[in-house]
């Protein structure tokens, strides 16, 4: 908070300065204070309409503050007068992936590559549309660069763990996350990939124990209760196994992506009753 505190402590004493507003938007921003950096860039763009780089930073504060339409807006319109600026595609592209634009967000994060090859946000990016499309391999690349150009960059650091388990490469899918967690130690995210790399290399003590860490914080977690469930299924504890599957068959019903779940629990209630 120190550099938003001292850029409040300029605009007190000059409430026209457009440049101590915009980093103040910024500093905001970096801090996750999304509201507040939105308040930031259209006070720069209240005091000089010029100010075009601003609707960048502002498309970025609004995505994060869930403000979708107005996002779309606002990168729109950022692109079309700054189309050099591969962050102004890149935040365009993330209002568009939100809204369910799959195909216009990935334009959106080509181009903003090729404006800014080395730009760790943008590579993020790109490396989550190709996650999406199943291009995991690729996907994994992307969220390797990242961080390299953005060392520390919280959602490549998750992802690149997320996506090594996809990848069947549980030991480092274990060690990537463990380095999300060495900075982030109460993560639930992070925790849940862990515990996955633990039940695939068939650890599944240490897996169940995080698990059990994950269900207390967040009781509706699906993923994390199927895992458990699995988990305690791989140890032999066919009475655990069969309370869990039928916890997560509670809460989602019987559909048709559950029907080798209810197999499960019918194969369980056999050897349990």
């Amino acid at each position: 908070m120190g550099a938003a505190v001292m850029l409040e402590r300029v605009i007190e004493l000059d409430s026209l300065n457009t440049n101590a507003w915009h980093n103040l938007g910024t500093a905001m921003l970096d801090l996750g204070l999304y509201e507040e950096a939105v308040d930031a860039y259209e006070m720069v763009l209240e005091l000089d309409s010029t100010r075009i780089d601003a609707l960048t930073g502002l498309t970025g504060a609004l995505v994060g503050a869930e403000r979708y339409e107005e996002a779309l807006h606002t990168g729109s319109l950022a692109v079309q007068f700054n189309p050099q600026d591969g962050m102004a595609f890149n935040n365009y592209g993330r209002a568009l992936l939100e809204t369910g634009d799959f195909t216009g967000a990935a334009s959106c994060f080509n181009t903003a590559l090729r404006r800014s090859p080395e730009n760790g946000s943008i590579l993020y990016n790109c490396g989550r549309i190709s996650l999406m499309a199943g291009r995991t391999g690729e996907a994994l690349e992307y969220f390797e660069s990242s961080l390299v150009y953005s060392p520390g960059l919280y959602g490549a650091s998750l992802e690149r763990a997320r996506t090594l388990g996809m990848l069947g490469r549980d030991a480092e899918a274990e060690e990537a996350a463990l380095v999300v967690l060495a900075s982030y130690p109460d993560d639930l995210y992070a925790k849940g990939i862990l515990a996955l790399a633990y039940s695939a290399q068939g650890r599944h003590d240490q897996a169940v124990e995080i698990l059990e860490e994950v269900l207390a914080v967040q009781p509706d977690d699906l993923r994390s209760r199927l895992g458990l469930a699995e988990c305690y299924y791989g140890m032999g504890d066919m009475a655990a196994s069969l309370r869990e599957y039928r916890t997560f068959m509670s809460t989602v019903g019987d559909t048709a992506g559950t029907s080798q779940i209810r197999i499960r629990i019918t194969e369980l209630e056999e050897i349990c009753e």
